[in-house]
Parts: structure tokens; C-alpha cells; sequence
């Protein structure tokens, strides 16, 4: 076992560097906050965060050491090339066959993962939890470069199987509030997921979606509509009384 250091703006972005770099999801890593980072301001400078992950010594999938990159590739100018380079340094970490090929359309660009390893992103129960964690990272660092584009990371259809599912959850969280008059809650989601769920909901009677949370913890409230009285009951006026 052995200790290996990551940094970030913050904890957050260090844990998301982390989970990228080592090809895990976030939930599986081990670490320990070094440096909890500050943000500056009033003429002191920001520091970054640091965290120490355990991480067990090994082979990579050649039967080759893996490599030991500790963090993706620098930021690069043009961000397209610097997307390619950071996919390339997280699959060379984690002795991967992957590669980005990128598709730019009106609103976005779409980063699609190609190569034999595609899969390992996606994750065997289809969640995605690392590619989730590889778009964050990339959106931190070039997201900003690329406005107006929003940026989107995909692989074998995982983004259309995704939102098939996130859709199919919302219905059935809306039946489920029409059925009892309860509120529902999902999942921590990114702003891209939470705004499947809104659309999918729009069209359906009785029930009315809004977002609660901060940060990573940011997710979708599925209510019962306010109900609305029919025009020839509006709420009566006492002039003078």
C-alpha cells in the first residue's frame, strides 16, 4: 500500500482529480485531507487542497507496472487539445485503451470516449460513476475556456441509456407522488442530469420539480403541484370591511 498525493482547488476537485486519475469512483477511495485549501482574497493568496489516497501497489493491465501519474495533463491553451491530452494521461495511468474523439455541435461539445477499455468508464452496473467523476474534472478545467459550449463526456451510448433511465426514474417518482401526496428526493446529480429530470416532468399533471442542495450534493425534488382554482372561484375581496 501506498500513499499517493493529489491536489485541487479544493477537497472536492482534489477527490475528483483522484477518482479520474485512478480510474475508481470517488465512494471507493480512501484518503486523508492534508491541506483543506483556502481561497484567498484581501491580499492573501489561494492554496490548494491536498489529500493523500491509499492505494494498493500493482500491475497494470499488460502485466506492466502502471504508470505513476499523479495527475492529469497540464492545462493546455486550446482546450480541445487540452481534453485530449487529459484523457490520454488518465488512460495512461490507468493502463488503458482509450482515446477522446470530439463531436461540436451548436450548444455542445460532446467528448466521446473510443477504444477497447471504453467500457471501464461506464462502469458493469451502467451507473458511469467514473466517467461521471472524468466530466467533472474535465468541465472544471476547460469548461470556462469553452463557453458557450457545454461540455458532455460519453462512451457506447452510456449518455442515451443514462437519460433513458434518469426519465424513466422521474415518471415513476411522479406516479408515485400522485399516488400519496408525498414528496420524493433522487439522487445527487450534475446540473446536465437535473435538467433530464425537469424536462421528463414537465408534461405531467399533478406534480412539480425543483432542485435543493448545494454543490455535488445538489439533486431533484420530485412535489405535488400546488393546485390551481378553476377562474370562477377566485379568492374573494372585502372592500371596505
Amino acid at each position: 500500500m501506498k500513499d499517493r498525493i493529489f491536489s485541487g482547488p479544493d477537497v472536492e476537485e482534489a477527490v475528483a482529480v483522484a477518482a479520474a486519475s485512478l480510474g475508481l469512483p470517488r465512494a471507493e477511495l480512501r484518503y486523508v485531507v492534508l491541506e483543506a485549501g483556502t481561497a484567498g482574497g484581501r491580499g492573501l493568496k489561494a492554496t490548494l487542497a491536498r489529500i493523500a489516497v491509499l492505494v494498493e501497489e500493482g500491475l497494470g493491465r499488460s502485466g506492466t507496472p502502471a504508470p505513476r501519474n499523479e495527475a492529469p495533463a497540464p492545462v493546455s491553451t486550446d482546450p480541445r487539445a487540452g481534453l485530449r491530452a487529459t484523457i490520454r494521461s488518465v488512460a495512461e495511468a490507468g493502463d488503458l485503451e482509450v482515446e477522446a474523439a470530439l463531436e461540436e455541435g451548436e450548444e455542445t461539445l460532446i467528448v466521446r470516449l473510443e477504444g477497447r477499455d471504453t467500457s471501464f468508464f461506464c462502469g458493469a452496473d451502467g451507473r458511469g460513476e467514473v466517467l461521471r467523476a472524468l466530466e467533472h474534472l474535465l468541465q472544471r478545467l476547460y469548461g470556462g475556456a469553452l463557453r458557450p459550449l457545454a461540455l458532455r463526456l460519453t462512451g457506447e451510448g452510456f449518455r442515451e441509456r443514462r437519460d433513458e433511465v434518469l426519465a424513466e426514474e422521474a415518471r415513476r417518482l411522479a406516479a408515485a407522488v400522485r399516488a400519496d401526496g408525498q414528496a420524493r428526493t433522487m439522487e445527487p446529480q450534475n446540473s446536465y442530469e437535473r435538467r433530464i429530470v425537469h424536462v421528463a416532468l414537465q408534461g405531467e399533471p399533478g406534480v412539480t420539480t425543483y432542485s435543493v442542495g448545494q454543490g455535488p450534493d445538489r439533486r431533484v425534488t420530485v412535489a405535488p403541484a400546488a393546485p390551481v382554482a378553476p377562474p370562477d372561484q377566485a379568492p374573494e375581496t372585502h372592500d371596505g370591511e
